[in-house]
């Protein structure tokens, strides 16, 4: 959950902290790629003497890298196993000669660790990773932080129901499917990698912010089930709703709804993959109403003009005293079952989060923490959920740039 545009990620210098590492390792992996590449589209081409300046802003002293943007199409699985051809952006750095002339003092080479970053919560296409620098014409926040500062090539996938699948639904807090578009992703990225020739030494990070924490807890537990071929080096999940039975216990036993938008979203999700009919769940003006809203053009705000705050006025009476009653609320079951704090990770794991934040509270990751076996670290006591990315991602970055280190 938690709108967080990429633009809304203003960096300061205070923010960003030399790398240490710069993208290299020695280890250079011949790893495969999968079959779900479909294509590959160069969005545009920046030197690094171009990205300088801004770079010596964010990290005086810090050679920049040169960056090259793709828009990949691939192969994925929606919620019910359906093939989605979906879209992401895909960020290479490109390492100057003074770079590489400094490595080679150093007795190194250049390689490329991979980074996904998984997104949070949107509800218009424009505000997607594809979308929104191909409107731009410039490089996204997320690529300047991790490919034009920390040297690793950068994924973020647009999700399903986005960029090129936009006329799919968003299967939004759905486990399956928001692992499927990640690990199929890594996947066509080490195709595209191979095929380009580029230095891959087969280490994967993930991370992402709210809706996008919660995607990447659901692909580290997927790959680390089923892809062990995939070699998984460091994850950071920030802000995320993990347990969504938790969330929506809370949700329905409170007196006013803090987001409609988000609860709306996430209840037109689970209707439509769990065939339950709205009006089971919503009072008849909302039922009818939500379908409508998720359209991919609506903002959060004119959503929210839609609905209420109300929870009396949103939910239908009988369905929230079920819910708060009866583990086998079919809503409820689908929460539980698609909840992605329930496995113990082996990767280096970490989850961030803000001690002010209302949207997803502190007590869903410190709840995650405990069952996990993972150490959560509250980033800043007093900021809330937007304004916590701002200070978070540039700590993934120096814990990533730790482990790609060693």
């Amino acid at each position: 959950m938690g709108v967080l545009s990429r633009e809304m990620l203003s960096i300061s210098a205070a923010m960003i902290v030399v790398m240490s590492g710069c993208g290299y390792d020695n280890e250079n992996q011949n790893i495969m790629g999968k079959s779900e590449f479909i294509s590959a589209t160069k969005l545009f081409e920046v030197p690094g003497s171009a990205l300088q300046p801004t770079v010596s802003q964010l990290a005086p002293g810090h050679p920049a890298f040169g960056l090259k943007s793709y828009r990949i199409l691939y192969r994925t699985h929606d919620q019910k196993g359906a093939e989605v051809n979906a879209s992401a952006l895909l960020t290479v750095p490109v390492p100057t000669q003074a770079i590489l002339e400094g490595l080679k003092k150093q007795g190194k080479s250049f390689s490329l660790s991979m980074v996904s970053d998984q997104h949070g919560t949107i509800f218009q296409d424009l505000e997607a990773p594809t979308s929104s620098v191909i409107a731009t014409k410039k490089p996204s926040t997320i690529s300047m932080i991790f490919s034009a500062i920390g040297g690793f090539m950068t994924l973020q996938p647009d999700y399903i129901g986005y960029g090129q699948s936009k006329a799919h639904p968003h299967p939004y807090l759905l486990e399956d499917a928001s692992a499927n578009s990640v690990v199929d992703l890594i996947e066509a990225a080490i195709k595209f990698g191979n095929d380009k020739h580029l230095p891959l030494n087969g280490q994967i990070f993930l991370t992402g912010y709210s809706e996008g924490g919660y995607v990447t807890l659901a692909a580290e537990n997927a790959i680390e089930k089923k892809h062990p071929d995939l070699r998984l080096k460091g994850v950071v999940a920030m802000s995320g709703p993990y347990d969504l039975n938790l969330i929506g216990m809370g949700v329905v036993s409170q007196p006013q709804i803090l987001r409609p938008d988000f609860i709306g979203a996430i209840i037109d999700s689970y209707a439509s993959s769990y065939d339950i009919k709205l009006d089971k769940i919503l009072n008849t003006q909302y039922a009818s109403k939500l379908p409508t809203l998720y359209d991919k053009k609506r903002d959060s705000q004119e959503i929210m003009q839609e609905l209420t705050h109300e929870t009396k006025d949103f939910f239908n009476p009988l369905f929230m005293r079920d819910f708060l009653t009866n583990p086998k609320n079919p809503l409820r079951a689908a929460f539980i079952q698609n909840s992605v704090d329930d496995f113990k990770p082996q990767t280096p794991t970490k989850l961030f989060y803000c001690g002010g934040d209302k949207t997803v509270p502190p007590t869903i990751t410190l709840k995650a923490s405990k069952v996990m076996g993972v150490d959560a670290i509250d980033i800043n006591s007093s900021l809330g959920h937007v304004e916590c990315a701002q200070k978070a991602y540039p700590a993934v970055l120096t814990y990533f740039d730790q482990l790609r280190s060693k």
